[in-house]
């Protein structure tokens, strides 16, 4: 379980623009991550499948997109890449687990990892946390997606 000093972890190791990016965490730990100094949560609600449709919809909701989104793949960076932005605040995006559409998954993905990158480089952080099943069990797909390092959460291994 996490405790608010890994939430205040997390914002501090996130601080770092180079630490923005796309991983994956135990559903554990996700839990219990709170509200910290810094952070900006942006909870995706859970669906009864990720598909191409659930995932840029949960996006548009969950990033307050404007009404003119067109709900596609170029829509969604075009908003993603418009973000406003509180100085000093990270926004983090936690998508829960659920049954996924591969080809939407990766799409997604691509789209994020490129998002995280286009703030960094313009000295912002932008996370995409993927939790992962109950079961412990990740999905190839998400078995590639590098875990959210120990230390980010307050933990020396």
């Amino acid at each position: 379980m996490t405790s608010p000093s890994s939430s205040q972890a997390l914002a501090r190791f996130l601080a770092d623009p180079a630490h923005g990016g796309l991983y994956r965490l135990a559903a554990s730990m996700a839990r219990g991550l709170g509200d910290a100094e810094g952070l900006g949560w942006h909870r995706l609600p859970v669906p009864p499948r990720w598909n191409r449709e659930a995932l840029l919809d949960a996006l548009a909701e969950s990033l307050t997109f404007p009404a003119y989104f067109g709900r596609n793949w170029d829509a969604a960076w075009d908003c993603l890449t418009e973000l406003g932005w509180q100085a000093g605040r990270v926004r983090v995006i936690l998508v829960p687990a659920a049954p996924v559409d591969g080809a939407a998954m990766a799409t997604f993905l691509e789209l994020m990892g490129d998002a995280c990158d286009h703030w960094a480089s313009r000295g912002q952080t932008l996370t995409v946390l993927l939790v992962e099943p109950e079961d412990g069990e990740a999905p190839e797909w998400l078995a590639a997606v590098p875990p959210l390092p120990e230390a980010a959460l307050g933990k020396v291994g």
